[in-house]
């Protein structure tokens, strides 16, 4: 009899591998907060260098419509990079949100968007 192995989505992993990593930072601020110098000067050096990187972004939200609807586009970059674009729609009591693929108008208008901020 052949096991089967169950494909398990990011959706159905991320809630247990964010408890996790808050059972981690927990132990480690457990020794922080107690009155062990050793066992803090460990933790913290854990602390510091766990992470695999650290990425500093800028958002940029350009509002083309208030008040219900509202829409607008959402800009994220580095380095005057554009990293996301997303479309936001919002009704009363409602929104939803959209990726704006590359290569359309209104992606050509947010690296434009970017691109004057950047010189302010």
């Amino acid at each position: 009899m052949k096991a089967t192995l169950e494909y398990k989505s990011c959706a159905d992993l991320i809630a247990g591998e964010l408890a996790d990593r808050q059972a981690q930072l927990e132990q480690l601020y457990t020794a922080i907060d107690g009155n062990d110098e050793m066992a803090e000067c460990d933790a913290r050096d854990e602390i510091y260098s766990m992470s695999y990187g650290i990425e500093k972004l800028q958002v940029i939200r350009v509002i083309w419509s208030g008040g219900g609807p509202a829409d607008m586009l959402e800009i994220t970059y580095c380095n005057e990079q554009v990293i996301k674009v997303e479309y936001i729609y919002q009704d009363w009591f409602d929104g939803a949100r959209l990726i704006v693929e590359e290569g359309t108008p209104a992606y050509r208008y947010a690296e434009e968007i970017v691109e004057i901020e950047s010189c302010n």
